[in-house]
């Protein structure tokens, strides 16, 4: 039960994170890149396409390796867009978070430190999680290489629908990844130095 609680706290930062980015405007992750682009052509909205595109990650890395996944990756798929939805009339009412670099890398670290704790919880691979080792498995490269290949070709498309790129796009395709292992790290060591404690 802990560890479901965990993967829906890490997926709820993952969210928010990704609305503040999306609201400072200065360039977004790689999903929300294509989001934007899809955007130009339909009327569905953010969270409901972040929804949709996390259900078709979610079914091609089940089709080509199903262990990966588990109910965390269910959690995350549906709880990112409704957290989106939830929060982005309160995060856009807030007129200083528009337009600031600063506020669009915060964001991507309230990113980065939800999908930390949510793989943490190791409950299932997050739909780009999924995606990223299918690309590291098919084109045989090291994950750090595959995931940045995986936003960049995401981006392109985003960017070929009508979308747009900033400095956000460029710390997302090269920074993001590192920066969850970092958060990772750091979970680890906590985790570490609590146990020792009790055991000493």
């Amino acid at each position: 039960m802990g560890r479901i609680v965990q993967v829906c706290m890490g997926t709820v930062l993952m969210g928010i994170g990704i609305q503040v980015i999306v609201t400072a405007g200065q360039g977004m992750d790689s999903v929300s890149t294509l989001i934007s682009g899809l955007m130009q052509h339909t009327s569905i909205p953010f969270g409901r396409w972040s929804q949709i595109i996390s259900l078709v990650f979610l079914g091609v890395s089940f089709l080509y390796n199903r262990k990966m996944l588990g109910i965390g990756s269910v959690i995350n798929t549906l709880l990112v867009g409704e957290t989106i939805r939830w929060v982005q009339p309160l995060i856009e009412r807030v007129e200083w978070l528009h337009g600031q670099l600063i506020v669009s890398f915060f964001g991507f670290l309230i990113m980065a430190a939800g999908t930390a704790l949510y793989l943490a919880a190791d409950l299932g691979s997050g739909p780009l999680e999924g995606m990223m080792f299918c690309v590291c498995s098919l084109l045989k490269v090291s994950l750090q290489r595959g995931r940045v290949l995986l936003d960049f070709l995401i981006v392109l498309v985003g960017l070929l629908l009508g979308s747009f790129v900033g400095w956000g796009t460029l710390f997302a395709i090269f920074l993001l990844g590192p920066t969850i292992q970092l958060f990772l790290n750091l979970g680890m060591k906590v985790s570490l130095g609590i146990k020792a404690d009790e055991l000493s």
